[in-house]
């Protein structure tokens, strides 16, 4: 779902000195020297509309740290393979990967990873799963679906009927989420009631078109619909704003990759026909992942619990069946924090 940068440069390597001191040396609260950690990023590119809130994140924690963050953006596996090679001749004290390129490119990067492993330098993937890797994710599935559960009754005034909008031959997570909103709101909303699941188009744009006329018809009380996917929340809310029902009838929606929203969901927001739903906010996760890469390479182990990052994370949580530190805060943009997140 990710739009691609629109520079054309295939790599750009930036290092970012975040020291508090000058030099290689930085001051514990001791008074003693220690050497400052040089942490690996790799983001993808050219492309993704969230690593620039990414790089920002984790140099904000590198600043907070006292570490050094090196930032790579690779768009492709020779790239980002050759750049875990250089950052292992560098020794650096962690590297963190996210990339878009899917799960052969995944494949590729791996044995690549485990190399740093063996050269005694923890590794982490973050939005992405990388196997072997600390994964630092976003939310889990039930999280999104409560928040696009939440988003939508706060609109409603916890009353009222909703439809569930998910889409023709999406992905398996999809229904997760479908199951997940039912079951959620049939127990903290009581007096919201579901009264259809319509199945929209496959795609975004004109090919996830959900028409929402004859359902509004068959529907006469209809208060809110929840859109499962991109599509539908990208040809939906504007349908409402022409129908005059802005502020009768609410949406929440799957903003896709966000933020920032793109135009069509900010226009919608912006209408108060919808609100987008993200998994997560960017910059957090990139705080996170330099914070978890910090963690572990100053000796630490990661083990299931919480695990308090301090401001602006706060407390997260570590499950260790897929080696997962979740950051566990999916982002919902109204018409009051647009502004922040607009695209």
């Amino acid at each position: 779902m990710r739009e691609r940068f629109k520079a054309t440069a295939a790599v750009v390597l930036v290092t970012v000195a975040l020291a508090a001191a000058a030099g290689v040396l930085a001051s514990t609260s001791s008074g003693a020297a220690k050497t400052q950690r040089t942490i690996g990023m790799i983001v993808p590119g050219p492309g993704s509309p969230t690593a620039p809130e990414e790089v920002n994140g984790g140099e904000a924690a590198a600043a907070a740290l006292g570490d050094q963050l090196t930032t790579t953006v690779a768009s492709d596996a020779p790239t980002q393979i050759s750049t875990i090679e250089s950052l292992i001749a560098q020794h650096v004290a962690a590297i963190a990967v996210d990339t878009d390129q899917g799960p052969a490119t995944i494949k590729q990067v791996l044995p690549a990873l485990a190399r740093a492993r063996a050269a005694g330098i923890p590794t982490l993937s973050f939005e992405q799963r990388y196997p072997g890797s600390v994964w630092v994710s976003q939310s889990g599935p039930a999280q999104y679906a409560h928040a696009l559960a939440d988003a939508l009754a706060s609109q409603m005034k916890y009353r009222g009927q909703f439809i569930i909008v998910p889409c023709q031959g999406c992905e398996s997570i999809v229904h997760t989420w479908l199951k997940d909103a039912e079951a959620y709101i049939q127990h903290r909303y009581p007096r919201m009631h579901r009264v259809a699941v319509v199945y929209g188009g496959l795609g975004n744009g004109p090919g996830g078109t959900i028409v929402l006329r004859p359902l509004l018809r068959k529907h006469p009380h209809l208060r809110g619909l929840i859109f499962l996917y991109p599509g539908a929340s990208y040809t939906g809310p504007p349908q409402l704003v022409h129908m005059h029902k802005v502020g009768k009838i609410f949406t929440a929606g799957n903003g896709g990759d966000c933020p920032p929203l793109y135009v069509a969901y900010a226009n919608s927001v912006r209408a108060g026909s919808a609100e987008m739903v993200c998994a997560g906010d960017p910059t957090k996760l990139g705080y996170l992942t330099v914070w978890a890469a910090d963690y572990l390479a100053r000796g630490n182990d990661l083990t299931p619990g919480s695990y308090n990052v301090g401001d602006p994370v706060g407390t997260v949580r570590y499950y260790s069946h897929d080696e997962e530190l979740r950051l566990g805060q999916p982002l919902t943009i109204t018409k009051a924090n647009l502004a922040q997140y607009d695209g």
